[in-house]
C-alpha cells in the first residue's frame, strides 16, 4: 500500500508544478532568481525547525555539510525517544505549517515566483522524503544514531511502523495542499482545468486531471 502511495503522488504533482512553471506568464532571469530563492528559504525554514525544536528541549546540535541530496546535516548524541523524534520530524512538520499559512492567507500572491518556490519545495521535498526513505534508501543510511533522513530518524527514536505512517501523513497532506495550491494558479483558472484525486480500493491514489482545448 505505501509503494502505490507515494509512486502514484510523485510523478503528477513534479510535473505539475513543471507546468505552472512553464505556463507563467513572465519568465525572466529575476523570476527564476525569486523562485530559487523561495526553494532556499523553504529549506532553511525546516533547517530551522530542527534547531528552534533542539533548543527548546535543550538538545546540542553538530551542523555539518551533507551530501548531495542533504546538503546541511546535524548529528546529536544522548537523547531520550521522544525528544529525538520530535527533532527528526520538526523539519517536514514546519513544512506543511507553513504551506498552510500560505494557502489560508489572503495578503500572500501565490502566483508569485518567490512563493512558487516556497510552495513547491514544501510540496516536493515531503514526497521526495518518502520516495527516498521507502524506495532509493539513501536516506536510511545509519552511523550509530546518525541518519541522511529525517524519517528514518523518527523510526530510530519509535518504530519503522511509525516512521511509515509518518511519510504517508506528510505525503498525503503534501498532495491535499499541492491541489490546493495549483487550484490558486493564475494559469491553471478557469474551465479548461480540472484537478481531481482520491484514494482508490487498492490503497494508491487516483489523479484525474482535465485540460480543454
Amino acid at each position: 500500500m505505501i509503494n502505490r502511495f507515494i509512486i502514484s503522488v510523485m510523478v503528477p504533482f513534479v510535473f505539475l508544478f513543471n507546468l505552472s512553471i512553464a505556463r507563467a506568464e513572465d519568465i525572466t532571469f529575476g523570476s527564476l532568481l525569486k523562485f530559487s530563492s523561495g526553494i532556499i528559504t523553504s529549506f532553511m525554514i525546516h533547517e530551522s525547525a530542527h534547531a528552534f525544536t533542539a533548543d527548546l528541549n535543550g538538545i546540542d546540535l553538530n551542523w555539518h555539510t551533507g551530501t548531495y541530496d542533504q546538503p546541511l546535516t546535524f548529528t546529536v548524541y544522548n537523547i531520550c525517544d521522544s525528544d529525538g523524534g520530535l527533532l527528526y520530524s520538526s523539519g517536514l512538520i514546519s513544512q506543511i505549517v507553513g504551506s498552510e499559512i500560505i494557502l489560508r492567507s489572503k495578503k500572500i500572491d501565490k502566483n508569485s515566483a518567490y512563493i512558487r518556490g516556497m510552495m513547491a519545495w514544501n510540496i516536493i521535498n515531503p514526497i521526495s522524503y518518502s520516495l527516498n526513505h521507502k524506495f532509493i534508501k539513501h536516506s536510511n543510511r545509519e552511523a550509530g544514531n546518525q541518519f541522511q533522513g529525517d524519517i528514518e530518524g523518527v523510526g530510530y527514536y519509535s518504530s519503522d511502523s511509525t516512521a511509515n505512517r509518518f511519510a504517508i501523513v506528510m505525503t498525503g497532506l503534501a498532495v491535499y495542499q499541492g491541489s490546493r495550491y495549483l487550484k490558486t494558479q493564475d494559469w491553471f483558472k478557469g474551465d479548461s482545468h480540472s484537478l481531481s484525486f482520491g484514494i482508490q480500493p487498492s490503497g494508491g491514489v487516483g489523479f484525474n486531471y482535465k485540460f480543454w482545448f
